[in-house]
Formats: structure tokens, sequence, C-alpha cells
């Protein structure tokens, strides 16, 4: 650790939702209190994904009486992924806790958060509750995160909830992309971390994001969490899923084309007529292609699995001179 390191690092995620720049400005005062009386070296990043405007002012002009702010600042929104990665990268504290711009749950969650990463958690994630939004983004949010939980068999009941605390090494060695932001405790867990989630007050999330979304939203989150399955699952035998998808395909056409020959040979029926003939034929090409990607993938692996880290270890305890010494005894 460089001696410009520090304790704690919030990092404030802001896109280009419009910010209310009084409600901003209200949220950056109750952390600078909560900051302040837990008594530990702190910073606070501001990450403005494509605000700009009054926005911006308003952080340079709390930077003048908060020297403990810095600001990153895009020329257009590239998405929480990136705004998250960046701020990660410049961070100097051992713990990064994040945020949106709004107050999404009880500031004493900050104190509770840091305590649980002291007794030697790497991940906290935090859950709304009780929740306290309408009944529909209710549904919707218990939907999401149940289809999530099941595909992923990992017991993370809120992922859309934004207040999180890591140590920062965690985030640095995940890989994530697009909307994968929103499953980092996930990949944590598949990585080996010790994440744990934690309920908070959930508050009213004023001038936040309208909770029911666009149908295209759903659909994108829906391929995000097959994504992820996939990315647990098989990155290191891409040739399982591939293969399996692939037979399926070549036994369906195979049905198919076995079953016109019975109904040319045995029944001496023409096939001209019969389009079923080129439909099996189809799938059994389509089954040899996409089996193929499954053989080109696991080669891949093969030759680049050394560069290929899913792993994280903890410790590594070697023995030394005394525990010769002591075996000799």
């Amino acid at each position: 650790m460089s001696e410009s390191a520090i304790d704690i690092s919030l990092v404030v995620l802001a896109s280009n939702d419009r910010p209310a720049v009084e409600l901003f400005r209200e949220m950056m005062e109750v952390w600078r209190e909560k900051l302040t009386a837990i008594g530990r070296t702190y910073e606070v990043i501001v990450v403005d994904d494509g605000v700009g405007g009054p926005f911006v002012e308003t952080v340079l002009d709390l930077r003048k009486s908060w020297p403990a702010i810095r600001l990153i600042q895009f020329r257009r929104t590239f998405g929480e992924s990136v705004a998250l990665d960046t701020a990660v990268e410049i961070a100097r504290g051992r713990y990064v806790v994040t945020t949106t711009w709004y107050m999404q749950v009880e500031p004493e969650g900050l104190e509770k958060c840091i305590a649980i990463l002291d007794e030697g958690t790497d991940f906290v994630a935090c859950r709304r509750h009780p929740r306290i939004d309408g009944p529909g983004a209710q549904v919707v949010s218990w939907l999401f995160n149940a289809y999530t939980r099941w595909i992923t068999k990992v017991k993370i009941y809120d992922l859309n909830c934004s207040f999180r605390a890591f140590r920062k090494e965690v985030v640095e060695e995940l890989s994530y992309h697009g909307d994968l932001f929103r499953f980092i405790s996930i990949l944590a867990v598949q990585k080996g971390f010790r994440v744990l989630e934690i309920p908070l007050t959930h508050l009213r999330e004023e001038g936040g994001r309208s909770t029911l979304l666009h149908p295209g939203v759903y659909i994108r989150r829906f391929l995000d969490i097959l994504s992820l399955f996939f990315l647990i699952k098989f990155t290191r035998k891409p040739l399982r899923f591939f293969g399996l998808v692939g037979t399926g395909f070549l036994a369906v056409g195979l049905v198919i084309c076995l079953w016109m020959a019975y109904v040319r040979l045995w029944l001496d029926k023409p096939l001209s007529d019969r389009p079923m003939l080129i439909l099996g034929i189809f799938m059994v090409v389509l089954g040899i292609i996409v089996a193929s990607i499954g053989l080109i993938g696991e080669i891949i692996i093969f030759t680049q699995g050394r560069n290929l880290r899913d792993y994280h270890i903890d410790r590594i305890v070697e023995g030394g001179a005394d525990d010769d010494e002591e075996g000799d005894g």
C-alpha cells in the first residue's frame, strides 16, 4: 500500500438522469457527516457519466470547502461499468463504497459495512428492506432477483441496490462490462471472495429513475442474466454448452431425415412436395456447426487457459526454517 493510501473511498456514480442538484448537495452533506464520524481517512470520488452542466458546478463548489472530493468527468455517457471501473482504478482507499447520486438506503449503513469489512468479509452487498416503493416495482424486482438466484444459485436478494462496499482488490480482479456491473456480487462469489448481504432501511428514492422501466430494458436484463449464466458455468468448458445445444439440433435433424427415408423407402411416397426433408438436413448441419463452435472454444481454452484466472487465492502458507526445526524435534 502506497504512502498516499487511505482507508475509505466513497464513489458516487451520477449518470445522465438529470440529477436534482439540491438533493445531491443534501446527500453529500450527509455523507460528509458520516465519514467524519467514522474517524477514518477517506476520499470521495464523484463520477460524472455524461451529466455536466449545473451538476459539475455543484461538485466543484462543494470541493471548495471539502478538498476530499475528487471528480471524474466523461465527455458522454459510457455506462456504470466504465464509471465504476475508472473510479476503482484511481481510488486510493483500502475499502471502496459505491452509491448513486441520491440516497437509496439509510446512511448509517456506511458504518455497518465498514465494520463488516474489518471483520474479514471481502464484499458487502446491501438489500433495501423493507421496500417502500410501489407494489408494481416490488413485483418486478422480486421476479428479477428470484430468476437470477435460480439461474446462478447465489442467494443475493437485491441486485439493483447501488450501495455496496468491498475491498479494492475484489473489483480489480473481476471482469465485467455493459450492464454486468449489477451482478458484481455474484461474480465475486464465483471468484471465491467472501460475500455477505445485509438488510438496510430503504429510503424514498427521490429523483431516481422510474422504477417501472421500458419493456426493452427488462429484455436486456433477461439477456444479461443468460450472459452471466454462460460466463459462470461454461467459460472453461464451452463444449458442454454448445455441444449440448448442437446435439439437440443434430438429434432432431436425424429423426426427421430417418422419418423421410422411411416414407420414401418403405411407404414408397415421393419427397418432392415434403419440405420436412430440407428442414431435417438444415437441423443436422446447424447441429454440426454449433458443436464445432464449442470445439473451437475448447481449443482456445486449452491454449490460452493459463491466462484465464477465474479464481482467487486467499493466502499461501509456506513452511520455513522454524517448521523444519520443529519437525526434527
